[in-house]
């Protein structure tokens, strides 16, 4: 996307959050439905001005545009954009800023729509990803992807018998007697039908840090317990097996909470610094591109502050390598899969559709070849440094 388009889509952007003032968003829909109001026009009208609500008498156009409304804007650790005008939505889930962008070199491309899940928004100019009919693995179709097809807007509140939702499932918290704790981030569970598609798994089990909620790093990051590359079967659910081969089918990745890591895989990860630097210790061994699930439900033994490597009970799952929303690299890679060394990765300064912000964000802010060295390999080397399974 060109640099004037996205100067007007920024415009724009301001516009819509003028035209559709809502509640701080503080406790406005933490764990469960927020104010009816804050997503719905009643009467067709705000102050005194009219409003053409769109379907279910949405604040905009579609569900994703109505999320957009609150979730776009620029990115900060505390900041809830999850789509930016310039990448800098550094959050665990990454920015669909990356879904408009693509960048070419002298042999190379990494068209926009590879970056990530391409969510339709209408009203921010975002569109269904055009080399797909549906899901790869699964049948969701490619054209009905909104933010609600992951989110369940209303915290599954409204379908249980449960309790009340109280607290948010995202940070820890204990829910009253008598109440519970909504799901992670709103995500759908095994009771969720989002355009007649019927989920099958529950939300996973993670915990983020409460103090920077939409910020990653080493020491500060979502805490993945369990269940995570189980929910993203809802939709991709022949990609996700804990076996190295299913039947005669060819070699894949095991991911899952039964695909534990072996000892001598946890052992890697937990020694691995930089490529030829086996120094480290299980202590602080964590690292943002690579994170892993610790294999429990109980959300309170999860740590978001926490550096310690992984062990024996510890599994390898989707965001292990790549991001839920969007990334500067292909296939929404945490890392560019398509460079043997990292310090080639792509966007870089140079290419043709990238800038410099464009090149830092790609990375979080951290400058591989300065902290990593320029030979260092892919981050596929914190569990496999010998480049072996």
């Amino acid at each position: 996307m060109s640099q004037p388009i996205l100067t007007s889509l920024a415009a724009m952007i301001t516009l819509l959050l003028a035209a559709f003032p809502v509640e701080a968003t503080a406790a406005f829909h933490t764990g469960g439905a927020g104010s009816c109001n804050g997503c719905h026009s009643m009467h067709h009208s705000e102050n005194g001005m009219s409003l053409t609500p769109g379907s279910w008498l949405l604040r905009a156009s579609d569900a994703s545009s109505l999320c957009l409304n609150c979730h776009a804007g620029a990115g900060g650790p505390t900041s809830t954009s999850v789509y930016s005008f310039d990448g800098s939505a550094l959050t665990p889930g990454g920015d669909f800023y990356w879904v408009t962008k693509s960048f070419n070199w002298s042999g190379g491309t990494s068209p926009a729509a590879r970056h990530g899940h391409n969510i339709v928004a209408n009203d921010f100019g975002l569109t269904a990803d055009p080399n797909k009919v549906n899901a790869p693995g699964g049948s969701y179709p490619a054209a009905a992807l909104t933010c609600i097809s992951c989110h369940d807007p209303h915290g599954g509140g409204l379908r249980t018998s449960t309790g009340p939702i109280a607290v948010s499932g995202s940070y820890g918290e204990t829910p009253a007697a008598g109440t519970r704790a909504g799901t992670y981030r709103l995500l759908g569970g095994s009771d969720y039908v989002i355009n007649g598609y019927a989920y099958t798994y529950d939300a996973p089990v993670a915990r983020q840090n409460p103090l920077r909620p939409f910020a990653e790093s080493d020491a500060s990051h979502v805490d993945y317990g369990a269940g995570m590359s189980e929910w993203c079967a809802n939709c991709h659910g022949s990609m996700v097996s804990n076996a190295h081969q299913v039947g005669s089918g060819t070699f894949a990745h095991p991911i899952g909470q039964d695909a534990r890591l072996e000892a001598d895989i946890a052992a890697n990860y937990n020694s691995y610094i930089r490529t030829g630097d086996l120094s480290g210790t299980a202590a602080t061994a964590y690292l943002q591109f690579v994170p892993f699930e610790r294999g429990t439900t109980n959300a309170a033994l999860l740590d978001p502050t926490g550096t310690q490597g992984p062990d024996a009970t510890s599994n390898v799952m989707c965001l292990t390598c790549h991001r839920a929303h969007a990334s500067a690299f292909m296939y929404a890679g945490r890392w560019d899969f398509t460079t043997e060394l990292l310090a080639n990765s792509h966007p870089a300064i140079g290419d043709s559709g990238a800038t410099a912000s464009d090149v830092s964000n790609s990375y979080y802010g951290r400058d591989i070849a300065l902290e990593f060295g320029s030979a260092q390999g892919s981050f596929c080397q914190k569990c496999h440094p010998q480049g072996t399974p």
